[in-house]
């Protein structure tokens, strides 16, 4: 069979059962056609053939992050003007007066977070020049006739407390007074007079400050959401990302966004998502409705429409106490891209029950986070569920999975869920989360690859490097206290294996992508460095320079360095 274009002279680690290194591949159309030698594989050329030399660039089978929240990549581009780079208050001052001039009075001026990512946000004052947060004061110098507002960063990029700065008009316009309660896990600091001086300090990882004291802060729109979601694609394709399976659900708002950048040909990586529930937003007749409607397009392996799949729903049992606020301003997301669920046990199980009747595959946290998540209640309420409804054929998915035993290992099996892990957790938020207690037992994705449970790895979007994954998979890094939490005992091909191709059995496509093989799906991914044998703290470091999806060549860096020549 003729092929469309060559990828030659590379190292190409297929990741099939022999774990085999060849050098040329042959792409026709969405398959791969060919694997082996540039000279064998030079053979299917014809006249419209291109041929790319990689120039001993390594391919591996594209990317696959089970936990990618794409669209908030694209979302930091719409949520107001940019604070990167800016480490001080007259700075960030100045960047607001700059603001104030090209826009009227009484039009709202919208900051993004104090620093930017992937690690950099600011959450002590310390981290800035003057030793202090910006206040209202320094705000209303510069702009006193707009109302200006400092966002807090979305919780899971950060650590805490996540600071919010107001001005004077702002918290006018939001009714802010010495009054004015302090919302749950929110601090409103306060002078000697109890005056707030326009520092808000948030705990709360999922924000509420916008449900609360903030609602009249211009907002997302729907034009912002697929803007976030093309960005978004945009970013994790130069990254290498072929795949994503977003396990903790969308809205319809964002599964929208989704569909229209697919139909508008602007999708570049795969994306399959359940639906989030608006349990605590919606009576019991409501969602049972919805699961009833949903059954039929999102039932079994769901439906496809081009690169965007959508199948089962999320269900969640996280703090009342901040789904209750967001419930409130129902449909309205904000960062987060699916709803918060603050439901009891009960009702976890009721509901559950009722989707798994309907085909539909179930998603939730299985992590340990008191003191509402904890990986044995989860367990439980699922048991529950398989009483009731066998799930092992949906191939459900527990996600965020950071403690476990062997016993629980055992009923996870029997259970058929599919297992999504976090490494950047142990980076990020070891402390926080009480991982650095938990030392070597933290985040057990050795403990669940060898128990036989299908396993993948996410990115949580910090940052949305897999090869960032892939690397604190391997050296289990807590940034947090310098340390690493014991051994990986992974061998580099079995995180790559886990990072490229494991995963797809959750979209049931285990046997025909993730293995650079005659037949498979064209989805690939070149980089600038052999990931097999490069120190491992470059992996991080290195480069993709090429990503294919479905035969597509998505993101190339390589044209404009090497000869794309016609054979």
């Amino acid at each position: 069979m003729k092929s469309d274009y060559l990828l030659t002279n590379g190292n190409v680690i297929t990741l099939d059962r022999s774990s085999r290194i060849a050098e040329a591949v042959a792409i026709r159309g969405d398959r791969i056609v060919a694997v082996g030698t540039t000279a064998e594989v030079s053979a299917l050329c014809h006249p419209d053939t291109r041929k790319i030399d990689l120039g001993g660039r390594s391919v591996l089978p594209g990317f696959f992050d089970a936990h990618p929240h794409m669209d908030r990549e694209g979302l930091r581009n719409c949520g107001g003007i940019s604070l990167v780079g800016l480490n001080s208050v007259s700075a960030i001052v100045d960047k607001v007066a700059e603001a104030a001039r090209s826009r009227p009075e009484g039009e709202w001026i919208v900051l993004m977070p104090m620093g930017g990512p992937p690690f950099d946000y600011v959450n002590h004052p310390s981290l800035l020049r003057e030793g202090r947060f910006p206040n209202r004061y320094d705000l209303d110098e510069v702009a006193p006739n707009h109302p200006v507002y400092i966002r807090n960063v979305w919780g899971w990029w950060a650590r805490p407390p996540y600071p919010a700065i107001a001005n004077s008009c702002a918290l006018r316009s939001a009714g802010i007074t010495k009054e004015t309660l302090d919302p749950y896990n929110i601090k409103i600091e306060r002078d000697d007079r109890g005056e707030p001086t326009g520092v808000f300090l948030e705990m709360n990882r999922v924000s509420i400050l916008e449900y609360t004291l903030f609602q009249k802060i211009p907002r997302f729109t729907q034009d912002d959401r697929l803007r976030s979601v093309r960005e978004g694609a945009r970013a994790y394709s130069r990254l290498g990302t072929t795949t994503g399976y977003e396990s903790h659900g969308l809205t319809p708002a964002i599964m929208r966004a989704y569909r229209e950048a697919d139909e508008r040909g602007e999708l570049s990586v795969r994306i399959s998502a359940p639906l989030s529930l608006p349990t605590s937003a919606k009576s019991r007749r409501d969602i049972s409705d919805l699961l009833y409607q949903w059954a039929a397009p999102a039932g079994g392996r769901g439906s496809n429409t081009g690169r965007f799949r959508f199948s089962g729903v999320t269900v969640d049992h996280a703090d009342p106490n901040i789904a209750g606020p967001i419930a409130r301003d129902y449909p309205y997301e904000q960062w987060a891209g699916f709803f918060s669920q603050g439901i009891t046990d009960s009702e976890f199980i009721e509901i559950g029950t009722e989707a798994a009747r309907l085909g539909l595959r179930l998603n939730t946290v299985v992590a340990t986070s008191p003191p509402y998540h904890a990986t044995e209640r989860t367990i439980r309420m699922l048991e529950e569920i398989d009483r009731e409804v066998r799930l092992q054929d949906l191939r459900c998915v527990g996600f965020h999975l950071n403690e476990v035993n062997s016993d629980q290992l055992k009923r996870i099996r029997e259970l058929g869920l599919t297992i999504s892990l976090t490494p950047s957790f142990i980076y990020s938020h070891s402390t926080g989360l009480g991982l650095d207690r938990l030392g070597q037992d933290a985040v057990p994705i050795k403990e669940v690859l060898d128990a036989g449970i299908p396993i993948a790895l996410g990115s949580d979007n910090v940052p949305p490097s897999m090869l960032f994954t892939c690397w604190e998979a391997l050296v289990r890094w807590d940034d947090h206290n310098r340390q690493s939490l014991g051994k990986s005992n992974l061998t580099r091909e079995e995180a790559l294996r886990i990072c490229c191709q494991t995963p797809h059995y959750m979209n049931w496509e285990e046997s025909s992508r993730g293995t650079i093989a005659e037949g498979m799906a064209a989805e690939l991914v070149v980089l600038d460095g052999n990931p097999m044998t490069c120190d491992v703290d470059l992996l991080p470091q290195l480069k993709a320079d090429m990503t294919v999806v479905d035969g597509q060549i998505v993101h190339d860096a390589i044209v404009a360095t090497s000869e794309m020549q016609d054979v």
